[in-house]
């Protein structure tokens, strides 16, 4: 195109262009086909409701991508064993046929997100794929990851899995892939991190969790994350989060905790230490309890602040009062009730010790033995009051509760 004369017009150009391109044969209707710098099929935003037909079996690459394609075939791609790059992203895809990424040994990146209606994920549908280094699930609708999904992806170093509706994850998830450095979980669902949910991920450098409903991590969650360079666990449930969980991080730079329920007494202070020793950068830590500490920064609390704390019970049976919850309800984590509660600051009033119940939709005690906001004496029976503030702080509404 150096060679176009000045007032040589740019369709002209572009047709010079287009001719020096070497073009591959048997190219599918409204596919535009090219050799250099690797043989293509380029068919993007051409409004398909089907893959072609009639590939050309040297394909390297292949854009689907912003088409209205709604099945992958086990047929689809049965010719291509040379194909490295599928892009179909954006289209109505909403199944994917058992074997339909079979053959493909040498493909590296492949893109299906943005397809809302996905939703189920074979098993079985990646298997095979060992030299895949990226993987784009992100925007697909998925409440669930099949168990060993992501078996035998001993290559893969990004995975994409944003904004689909996570509930949990199976423990070892991840544990064929360790060679993954990005990992994106960040606007789903999850609740907990439990401690062989990231098993595995051993070269991991980024871990994204926020905008989750997470409001425990435990103990040995973060164990293999010894490379683990970023954190974010901003806007979830957390009240704690133990310095011991955290330990295992030894490279860890950047850390973002805004945006969550902490609570600021003796049980931050395993925290509070390990703060002392990171030597990265972080967020603010804002406490909402107790209420002679809202709005500080746990990072920059003194030893001193940090003093007091409510004994752990054996086990606690918590009930939710709200005017706009069934009353009396008893609830696990699990009962689909507690999604619909609303936005409430939940607190239980016992003299002058108040503990907080749930917030922001989560239920944070409820049939636990591993919790430690109520001291022993409140296992036997006594008579409470419990205190419903809601968001905004304009209502407040007092129930009596019964323990036995």
């Amino acid at each position: 195109m150096n060679g176009c004369p000045a007032k040589c017009g740019r369709l002209l150009c572009l047709v010079l262009w287009l001719n020096l391109v070497p073009v591959m044969n048997g190219c599918p209707a409204k596919c535009v086909c090219y050799s250099e710098p690797r043989p293509t099929v380029a068919c993007q935003q051409q409004g398909l409701f089907s893959i072609p037909t009639e590939i050309p079996i040297r394909s390297q690459r292949i854009f689907l991508q912003s088409n209205k394609l709604t099945v992958i075939r086990s047929t689809s791609f049965s010719s291509v064993h040379n194909l490295t790059v599928l892009w179909m992203y954006s289209n109505n895809i909403s199944h994917i046929e058992a074997g339909a990424f079979y053959g493909l040994e040498r493909l590296e990146e492949l893109d299906i997100g943005d397809n809302s209606n996905l939703r189920i994920i074979s098993p079985t549908a990646f298997r095979g794929l060992t030299k895949l280094h990226t993987l784009h699930l992100h925007r697909c609708g998925l409440s669930e990851l099949p168990m060993g999904v992501f078996r035998g992806l001993f290559s893969l170093q990004y995975l994409y899995l944003q904004d689909n509706n996570l509930l949990a994850l199976h423990e070892d998830t991840f544990l064929d892939l360790a060679n993954l450095t990005y990992l994106f979980l960040h606007n789903n669902k999850i609740k907990v991190v439990t401690d062989h949910m990231l098993r595995g991920l051993i070269s991991l450098d980024r871990l994204l969790l926020h905008q989750n409903r997470i409001i425990h991590v435990q103990q040995r969650a973060f164990n293999d994350l010894g490379k683990l360079t970023t954190l974010f666990l901003f806007f979830n449930n957390l009240t704690m989060l133990t310095g011991e969980a955290m330990n295992p991080l030894v490279s860890l730079q950047y850390l973002r905790l805004n945006g969550n329920q902490w609570i600021c007494d003796c049980r931050a202070r395993p925290l509070w230490d390990w703060f002392k020793r990171f030597k990265g950068s972080s967020s603010e830590l804002e406490c909402h309890l107790p209420n002679s500490l809202t709005g500080k920064d746990l990072k920059r609390l003194k030893s001193d602040d940090l003093e007091g704390c409510v004994d752990s019970p054996s086990q606690v049976q918590t009930s939710i009062f709200n005017t706009k919850a069934r009353s009396g309800k008893f609830l696990s984590l699990d009962d689909p009730l507690v999604e619909s509660i609303p936005r409430y600051l939940m607190y239980i009033k016992h003299g002058a010790q108040m503990f907080v119940l749930c917030t922001f939709n989560v239920l944070c005690l409820s049939n636990t033995a591993e919790s430690s906001l109520f001291p022993h004496h409140l296992q036997k029976k006594v008579d409470l009051k419990v205190t419903i503030v809601d968001e905004p702080l304009k209502k407040r509404e007092k129930k009596s509760l019964n323990h036995d």
